[in-house]
């Protein structure tokens, strides 16, 4: 989940909801990364974390690392919410540079997986706040674009396809991702952006207004033993 900026709002979902549990972050600002998880089939290993808690540049919000296990299985889940903003110009010079942050916070991500989960089922996800459909000298993602025996990003059928799928209508562009490595080539099913909106009687309007500025974006893993 992005930008929960009340705990107790989200501890009372949880209760309301059988088995379940959350877990929430704190850094970078108030509005916070978040999980809602079945605790009765999600077991975790270790406490919920965030990583590269003092590189605010790259990451104004620390990624939030949620080491798992379902069925036995573990499973690295890395959510993010990128920088905002930019000209959709990346320009490598200026440090500042909103699409420079961004491709550095995703070279960063790729270093803490060679480091600390290189043989681990990861998922990279979140509100990436860029598009995979960018020229190749403006795309934030294109080293994991090219690195494809490592990576696959589940979502880039969703980019290169129809606006009416896409994540963020205002716009409208599709910037939320959802990134696997390679150990998760064969678990992947399906992943889809949903449409919550079109079954409300005031559609877009009533769901930007009451719920989100953008659709969630969900991915199905079929994890064997």
């Amino acid at each position: 989940m992005q930008e929960v900026s009340s705990e107790t709002s989200l501890q009372t979902l949880a209760n309301r909801l059988d088995d379940y549990d959350y877990a929430k972050a704190n850094g970078g600002s108030d509005w916070g990364l978040a999980y809602l998880y079945n605790s009765t089939l999600i077991t975790l290993d270790t406490p919920v974390y965030e990583i590269y808690t003092s590189n605010s540049r790259p990451f104004p919000r620390p990624p939030f690392v949620m080491e798992a296990r379902w069925n036995g299985q573990k499973i690295v889940i890395m959510n993010n919410h990128l920088k905002a903003g930019g000209d959709g110009y990346l320009d490598s010079r200026d440090s500042y540079d909103e699409e420079t942050r961004r491709k550095e916070a995703i070279g960063l991500l790729d270093d803490y997986i060679d480091d600390h989960f290189d043989s681990d089922r990861v998922v990279i996800l979140g509100d990436m706040n860029d598009e995979l459909t960018d020229s190749e000298q403006n795309n934030v993602f294109i080293d994991i674009i090219n690195d494809q025996q490592s990576y696959e990003i589940t979502d880039m059928g969703i980019a290169e396809g129809s606006n009416l799928n896409w994540s963020f209508p205002s716009w409208p562009s599709h910037l939320d991702h959802i990134i696997i490595s390679n150990e998760l080539f064969s678990s992947h099913f399906e992943t889809k952006t949903i449409l919550y909106d079109t079954y409300l009687d005031g559609r877009w309007t009533e769901y930007e207004e009451y719920i989100s500025d953008h659709r969630p974006v969900a991915v199905t893993l079929v994890i064997g033993e």
